[in-house]
């Protein structure tokens, strides 16, 4: 900046106090939103390879993949761990729901506001296994007509060959567990809805009439056989989770196909370290741990945490110390570095209302119509790891919005066990029966071949001995952010949640009031005012008093 021909010492002087001011203040706020030195995290990948079984399957004269049924013969205990696993029974013991004590409960029971029903009371199907097709394309889109669409959840849920899973581990149900869909090479096999699209997994009708899938015939027992891992890699296990709701991307925050193949560390720092899935989520007998807010699954202790690797003091210098100090307590690392849902090439579903179907040509079926969202900033919740949680079919009201809240953290900022974090908020539009008081289940796949919205849910109804009298109630869920880490230097800085314009942390329903965004624009005002005096006094003792 160049002084204005004319100025007079005095106000040159007091020029430089404000350039020299406005310097200071620049470098404060570059060092606020700077990350500080992390500490360096060493870790071992857990190593997936191919476990070669040609001779093996030679030795037992195994010469085609039926499930488990074929490697039972060779691997009995570990088809029973699994058999008991939440990944088959798609149910377990579950305590952390509010007033309910310990319950049975899980996919098998619940109702998924994504997709509906997947059963009536955990054991009568609504949705688990058949063969959609397309029926009744709209005008320009007849040659679609009996396109393949899905052969139902189980596509994803139950990890099986096709009968519904019991808890009774009867020979039948025990040679029903798909293994290939952890333990095959992908590029050979899989599972999920991609499989199923691409032929891997074909649905079919067996002698008795039942659903049931086998692997494609083409795909030859010895390929199978050259293709099999100790350990899934995260490939097997994004073809389900990453396509599940519906389509990719739709349903886990950050937890998308672009975590398919390489992933930079820009996108995702853990998997473009090279992490598979199964690095945090530690499978010990066939159980894989969590204890996110809106999942089901509780099985197994061994739940990761962040500190597990970074340690209690992830941070380091004075800002670190601050971080360590003041935040750790009361925020969870995922709030400040995983600052965004969807910013990939996949949107994520925000909002779903089945009451109206639009057809989809790229995907030649109806869907319910849908609001998918990039760049999506979480919203943030207290959590202490307990839950509010709807729990199907039970009498439920809804409120004044006629809203049904399905899943919601639980904590206070006065609760020593919470703390602050990101979630994905979802709303679905799904229907209700006032003379039952709960939510009717919806034939999907009518939905997908036809678009007739009423003959789904009439026929779900029907399923369940309800009555539908044409209510509709939206489904509120709170879904925890966990996926999708940035490197540290594009974590969240202190004015993203505490600055005097951006404020993104909903502090007054956080039970904070207004307080920590006038502390820190009242700090930040202070410090402003101290560095100018402080500049002001040193320039005066130096120039004027000389």
């Amino acid at each position: 900046m160049v002084a204005p021909l004319g100025m007079s010492a005095r106000h040159k002087r007091v020029l430089l106090v404000l350039i020299l001011a406005f310097i200071l203040i620049g470098a404060a706020a570059a060092y606020a939103n700077s990350d500080e030195e992390e500490t360096e995290v060493e870790y071992t990948p857990v190593k997936s390879q191919i476990v070669d079984h040609t001779e093996m399957f030679k030795e037992a004269n195994i010469t085609k993949y039926e499930g488990s049924k074929t490697c039972i013969k060779c691997h009995r205990d570990e088809v029973y761990e699994f058999f008991h696993s939440y990944h088959y029974q798609e149910a377990n013991k579950v305590s952390d729901i509010a007033g309910k004590g310990t319950i049975l409960w899980g996919g098998k029971y619940a109702y998924n506001d994504f997709c509906g029903a997947i059963f009536w009371l955990g054991n009568k199907s609504v949705n688990y296994i058949g063969k959609a097709v397309l029926k009744a394309p709209p005008k320009g889109y007849e040659n679609l007509k009996g396109t393949f669409i899905a052969s139902g959840c189980s596509m994803c849920h139950g990890v099986s060959m096709g009968l519904i899973p019991q808890p009774n581990p009867t020979e039948e149900q025990l040679g029903n567990i798909d293994c290939l869909a952890c333990h095959a090479d992908p590029k050979v096999y899989m599972a999920g809805a991609p499989g199923v699209k691409k032929g891997f997994k074909v649905v079919y009708q067996d002698e008795n009439g039942t659903w049931r899938y086998m692997i494609n015939p083409n795909i030859s027992i010895d390929t199978i056989a050259k293709s099999i891992r100790n350990k899934p890699l995260k490939e097997n296990c994004l073809a389900c989770h990453a396509f599940s709701g519906g389509g990719p991307h739709y349903k886990r925050p950050n937890l998308s196909p672009d975590l398919i193949g390489n992933v930079s560390k820009e996108f995702d720092v853990h998997m473009g370290s090279g992490m598979q899935c199964i690095d945090c989520h530690k499978v010990e007998d066939h159980k894989f741990p969590t204890k996110a807010a809106d999942t089901w699954n509780r099985e197994g202790d061994n739940v990761p945490h962040c500190t597990d690797c970074h340690g209690e003091k992830p941070h380091k210098g004075l800002k670190g110390w601050f971080l360590n100090t003041f935040h750790l307590d009361k925020v969870a690392c995922q709030v400040c570095h995983i600052p965004v849902i969807a910013d990939g090439k996949y949107p994520t579903d925000m909002y779903r209302d089945w009451s109206q179907a639009e057809f989809i040509p790229e995907g030649a079926k109806y869907e319910p119509k849908l609001d998918l969202e990039k760049n999506v900033t979480p919203v943030y919740m207290w959590y202490n790891g307990t839950r509010q949680v709807y729990i199907y079919p039970e009498p439920v009201t809804p409120d004044e919005n006629n809203e049904i809240i399905y899943v919601k953290p639980l904590g206070s900022k006065d609760d020593p066990n919470s703390k602050i974090y990101p979630f994905k908020l979802h709303y679905a539009v799904v229907p209700y029966s006032k003379t039952n008081k709960t939510i009717v289940p919806i034939k999907v796949g009518i939905v997908f071949a036809t678009g007739n919205v009423t003959k789904a849910v009439q026929a779900g109804a029907s399923i369940a001995g309800l009555k539908w009298d044409g209510g509709w109630v939206t489904l509120v869920r709170y879904m925890q952010v966990d996926h999708g880490v940035k490197p540290a230097d594009e974590a969240l800085s202190c004015f993203n949640c505490h600055g005097p314009t951006v404020r993104r942390m909903p502090w007054p329903e956080l039970g904070y009031g207004h307080y920590p965004e006038i502390a820190f624009i009242t700090l930040t005002a202070v410090t402003v005012a101290v560095i100018i005096i402080l500049a002001y006094k040193l320039l005066i003792a130096r120039y004027i008093r000389k």
